[in-house]
């Protein structure tokens, strides 16, 4: 089961406002901001996929790009489908495991068990912001680009 996250970047006032309701634009500004949605969405999914950490590339196999229709215009979405793609990208702190049943952590040696174990801080390696923090300058000079086309 994969654990859901947000990624969220701080683009312009005018950009969400231009972006959260669609339909209020002429037919011709709603294709070029639905192709500015789709074309965007493909180049964070690029730089995401580019700047994940390739262990073993399960991680950056599991992005994936998504586009839904809804009644306010497109929606892209950018997600990582791995179920630990939100410890990566965020990291975890460390923590000692102490087990209710003793035989909780029975490492495989005959008749040894142990007391505790200890879970190490793993640093965050954040690859879904970067990717958003580098195409917004250009996301969002296209979305006015788009809207202020005819004007």
């Amino acid at each position: 089961m994969a654990k859901t996250f947000w990624v969220t970047t701080n683009v312009t006032a005018e950009v969400k406002k231009a972006l959260g309701d669609i339909t209020k634009y002429d037919k011709d500004t709603q294709q070029r901001l639905d192709g500015v949605v789709r074309d965007m969405t493909g180049r964070v999914f690029k730089e995401a996929v580019s700047r994940v950490p390739k262990k073993s590339g399960k991680l950056a196999s599991s992005i994936k790009q998504e586009f839904r229709p809804t009644a306010h215009g497109l929606q892209g979405y950018v997600k990582a489908m791995d179920h630990i793609a939100h410890i990566i990208e965020f990291g975890a702190a460390g923590a000692v495991v102490v087990p209710a049943r003793k035989k909780a952590l029975h490492p495989g040696a005959a008749g040894w068990f142990a007391a505790h174990a200890i879970v190490p801080r793993r640093t965050a390696h954040p690859f879904m912001r970067p990717a958003m923090d580098a195409v917004r300058p250009d996301l969002e000079k296209a979305v006015k680009e788009a809207v202020d086309h005819d004007k």
